[in-house]
C-alpha cells in the first residue's frame, strides 16, 4: 500500500494498483501461455478469403458448403459433431482447430481430405505447406 501513497502522477497511481492486483490475484501461467499463443497463431498466419457467392445457407440438419481462396469445405451433421470433408492442394496438410483442440489430415494426390467428428461451435482450418514461403494460410475463425 505503500505505493498508492506515494504516487504522484496518474500513471504511477495506475503502475501501483497493477502490481496489487498481481501480487493479490495474479493470472494464472496457463492462461498468459494461452494468450500468447492464440496471438501468435493470429499474426504469423495469412488469411484465406471467404468465397461468399459459394456460402449456401441449407436447411437445419443438413451438410453445408463454405469456400475460402485454396480450400472448400463440406460440413455434414454427424454424431457429436461435423464430419468434413474438401479439397486443398495437393500434398498440404489441413489442420482445424478449435478451443481446446485440433486435429490434422493430409490432402490426397487427387486434392481431398477428411476431418471427422469436428465439436460444434468455433473452428478455424489452417493449410500448411501450401507454398514454398513455409507460412500458414488459415480461414477467419467461424461457427461450424
Amino acid at each position: 500500500m505503500i505505493g498508492l501513497k506515494h504516487a504522484s502522477t496518474d500513471r504511477e497511481l495506475l503502475d501501483a494498483l497493477a502490481q496489487l492486483v498481481d501480487d493479490l490475484d495474479p493470472m494464472p501461467v496457463s492462461l498468459a501461455a494461452r494468450a500468447c499463443s492464440a496471438l501468435g497463431e493470429r499474426t504469423d498466419a495469412l488469411t484465406l478469403a471467404p468465397s461468399f457467392d459459394s456460402v449456401r445457407v441449407e436447411p437445419l440438419g443438413t451438410a453445408r458448403r463454405m469456400a475460402f481462396a485454396g480450400l472448400d469445405l463440406r460440413l455434414s451433421p454427424a454424431a457429436g459433431g461435423l464430419d468434413v470433408t474438401g479439397t486443398a492442394a495437393v500434398g498440404a496438410l489441413v489442420v482445424a482447430r478449435w478451443p481446446g483442440g485440433q486435429v490434422t489430415a493430409e490432402v490426397d494426390a487427387a486434392g481431398r481430405f477428411h476431418v471427422g467428428r469436428l465439436p460444434f461451435g468455433p473452428v478455424r482450418f489452417v493449410l500448411r505447406g501450401v507454398d514454398a514461403s513455409g507460412r500458414e494460410h488459415a480461414t477467419p475463425w467461424f461457427v461450424a
